[in-house]
């Protein structure tokens, strides 16, 4: 009986530690993280990014400052006619004039500055047209054909610039400059060379009228031809030789024309002496006879 109880004793001890070890270990379970409530913000409303707004107006110019922008246009405009705009390119000076009314009834303000760019090209390029013509009307070129060739070549950009006057870039007006700069060379060195032989040929008929003294028989007009002669040096040495020239062929002339007269008179004076002569001596024959 003791065995029996010993043996189910042990068995029912055994069967117990296999139960224990065999039960699963409980599961750790992680802590659950706290509910933090967040500010929420209010949601920003949806903005149409469609510029729909409407641009300011150009603030309005008084009477004073007005009238002071018409008058710096009107002087563009000015200097534009006084350098031939009228004579040279008179299309362009009413095709200007046109977008000028129409910009005084719309908005003068915001288009002053192009209007003075417009006729200040304007007047650049009437000045070196007149140049030009200049030139081709005395047949100067020659005298500086560089120069005379690169003043064309800007000449034309200007004329192909001025064609769409609406939108004419600044550019235009260095090109404008360049021709007027390129053409007054060509007259500069071409009145230099022309004025010199000029002065040579009024000195050699100072010569020729102090030869038969005209100074004494016709001291004011020999003191005009020399005053004149004078001045073709001083106009020279101040780099202005086309001024120059005129006073040297003005000398000229005037040196000329008292040398042939004076020697006219001279001439018919000493005729005169010498049929005088011829009278004496017929008269004396006669006498001896």
């Amino acid at each position: 009986m003791k065995k029996v109880f010993l043996v189910l004793f042990s068995v029912f001890t055994i069967l117990f530690f296999i139960s224990c070890g065999s039960k699963p270990a409980p599961e750790e379970v992680e802590p659950e993280a706290p509910v933090v409530e967040e500010n929420v913000e209010p949601e920003t409303p949806v903005v149409d990014e469609t510029d729909n707004t409407i641009e300011p107006e150009t603030e309005q110019l008084s009477e004073e400052e007005l009238a002071a922008l018409i008058a710096k246009i009107d002087e563009a405009r000015e200097v534009a006619i006084l350098a031939g705009a009228e004579k040279n390119a008179p299309d362009l000076l009413n095709s200007i004039d046109g977008i000028y009314e129409k910009a005084k009834e719309e908005n003068l303000q915001d288009n002053a500055d192009s209007l003075i760019l417009k006729y200040s090209i304007l007047a650049s390029y009437a000045k070196a047209k007149n140049a030009k013509i200049e030139i081709d009307e005395n047949d100067l070129s020659g005298f500086a054909q560089k120069n005379y060739d690169e003043g064309v070549i800007c000449l034309q950009k200007v004329e192909e610039a001025l064609a769409n006057i609406e939108e004419i870039e600044p550019n235009a007006q260095k090109d404008a400059e360049s021709a007027y700069s390129n053409f007054t060379n060509v007259i500069t060195i071409a009145y230099k060379k022309l004025a010199k032989e000029q002065r040579n040929l009024a000195y050699e008929a100072k010569v020729k009228s102090d030869s038969v003294r005209a100074g004494v028989s016709q001291k004011e007009r020999y003191k005009e031809a020399a005053d004149n002669f004078k001045s073709g040096d001083t106009l020279y040495s101040m780099q202005s030789p086309k001024k120059a020239l005129e006073k040297y062929e003005l000398a000229a002339q005037q040196f000329t024309e008292l040398y042939e007269e004076v020697s006219e008179k001279r001439a018919a004076a000493q005729a005169a002496i010498e049929a005088a002569k011829r009278k004496v001596q017929e008269s004396s024959q006669f006498a001896e006879q």
